[in-house]
């Protein structure tokens, strides 16, 4: 099966490869915090080094966390299939060896102790309960107006930058949000057809 073979596990590492370096070698978290300070005005969130350090690795790790849960989702369209749940057994299978080479290899790059690989994978349970939850609810809507849940990066990263403005927080973090879930399938393609862009 073509398909299965793209998604050899050495892929998972390949794809942690270029998230790890898209979050800390394009310094998206930097760009994203100096873009909200400077449009609100707001240089009061910065705190000095040892703050502004912390800030951006843990709005990295819920970047981290985004990406996986978006390319987890974007997985079966490789197997020609629009969900997860329509998966063959063995497709199931390649797509569950090659997120754990991902989870190991992020690990590595990280230097990640055993309670943090806990830690980022009870988050990363978070984050794919809320996606199958949004699935369902896509169903629940299409039988009557239902309020829609936000996904959990926005509210967590709006806490993390700015608390005392949370709405407006709120907002720069669901536009970020966007453009991350977007990297994320970039980054999933290029890792899985090198060949296209």
């Amino acid at each position: 099966m073509p398909r299965a073979r793209k998604l050899f596990p050495i892929y998972g590492s390949a794809l942690a490869n270029n998230m790890f370096m898209a979050v800390q070698s394009d310094r998206m978290v930097s760009h994203f915090i100096a873009g909200y300070v400077a449009e609100h005005d707001r240089e009061g969130i910065l705190g000095g080094p040892a703050r502004d350090r912390e800030l951006a690795e843990t709005v990295g790790r819920e970047i981290l966390l985004c990406m996986i849960a978006e390319a987890h989702e974007a997985l079966p369209a490789f197997f020609g299939r629009k969900q997860k749940s329509k998966l063959k057994k063995e497709e199931k299978e390649t797509v569950e060896a090659f997120s754990t080479e991902l989870l190991a290899a992020l690990a590595r790059a990280l230097n990640w102790s055993a309670e943090d690989r806990r830690e980022f994978r009870r988050d990363l349970v978070m984050y794919s309960d809320f996606r199958a939850r949004q699935e369902l609810a896509v169903n629940v809507r299409k039988r009557g107006a239902t309020p829609q849940e936000e996904a959990p990066f926005i509210a967590r990263v709006a806490l993390l930058l700015d608390p005392s403005m949370l709405e407006q927080a709120r907002r720069a973090a669901r536009e970020f949000h966007a453009a991350v879930c977007l990297l994320a399938r970039k980054l999933l393609r290029r890792t899985l057809s090198p060949g296209r862009r």
